[in-house]
């Protein structure tokens, strides 16, 4: 029988999608591969994982090699709050200055350039390190956080001198659009070999998805024991995502695309390929 591998990102943003499978309500009928965003990226691309969590730049890269499993996303209608630009002096002074950018990110890089260079209009310098605020401060003027490390750094940060901007919020404001950070996407070769496998898998996931999402108060408590973050603050959090990917949500990641495409961060216009137990894509 063959076995499908699933790519599981450990930051807490997919907590809920993981629900059902982390408190064995679900039997997903797949193997296990956790780990950063970037990696499990590397990995699906190089075939070792079937299905992943893949950031939308990411995607946009690869678009012809992968179907997007339906309603699974990992988006925002504004403010995100796991993804943020720590600085010391405001965005629109940037130009001259320098930006630490985080090694296990993609998507969020990418909006932060083309937030800085298409809507703010500055030109800045790019280093990347890893996710250490203070470190990112001693080396560079500004520095952008993601996942639990920028969670916990706005934490301890959001009465201070520091200027936090949300790319979230930032992207909404500026373009009027929601932003989809990452989608759920599986090989096309194993897609289109085992449709009924792939179809039992995405229907589970959609039901673990909407099972953690009646349970945000226990993820929320569950974050709080896990890894320190206020109850009130995580479940601030799970509320202010969305993990569908509605026809809203469709034409705000292509607008991020062709912002990309123009500032030469993507080479080819994406399409969105849909998988659909029919037809095997739309």
């Amino acid at each position: 029988m063959t076995e499908l591998k699933l790519g599981v990102v450990e930051y807490i943003n997919c907590w809920p999608v993981h629900y059902g499978f982390d408190y064995d309500e679900i039997d997903i009928d797949a193997k296990i591969v956790a780990g950063p965003p970037a990696e499990l990226n590397e990995m699906f691309l190089r075939g070792e994982v079937d299905i992943t969590p893949m950031s939308s730049i990411e995607y946009a890269r690869n678009f012809d090699d992968c179907y997007i499993l339906p309603d699974l996303a990992i988006a925002s209608d504004g403010s995100v709050g796991s993804l943020f630009l720590f600085s010391e002096v405001q965005i629109e002074d940037f130009t001259s200055k320098t930006v630490a950018l985080p090694e296990d990110s993609r998507s969020t890089v990418a909006l932060l350039k083309i937030l800085l260079e298409r809507y703010y209009q500055v030109n800045v310098d790019y280093i990347t390190c890893e996710q250490d605020l203070d470190y990112m401060l001693e080396v560079a003027d500004a520095a952008l956080l993601i996942g639990d490390p920028a969670l916990n750094e706005y934490i301890e940060h959001q009465n201070s001198d520091l200027n936090i901007t949300d790319l979230g919020a930032a992207w909404k404001n500026l373009t009027g659009k929601k932003m989809v950070y990452a989608i759920w996407v599986i090989r096309k070769e194993f897609a289109d070999q085992h449709s009924e496998l792939v179809a039992k898998v995405s229907n589970k996931l959609l039901k673990s998805k909407y099972l953690g999402l009646n349970q945000v108060e226990l993820l929320a408590k569950r974050a709080k024991e896990e890894i320190d973050i206020p109850e009130e603050i995580s479940l601030k959090y799970f509320k202010s995502l969305c993990y569908d990917f509605d026809e809203d949500y469709q034409k705000g990641v292509m607008k991020y695309f062709a912002d990309a495409y123009e500032l030469s961060l993507i080479d080819k216009w994406p399409k969105l390929h849909i998988w659909s137990e029919e037809n095997g894509r739309s």
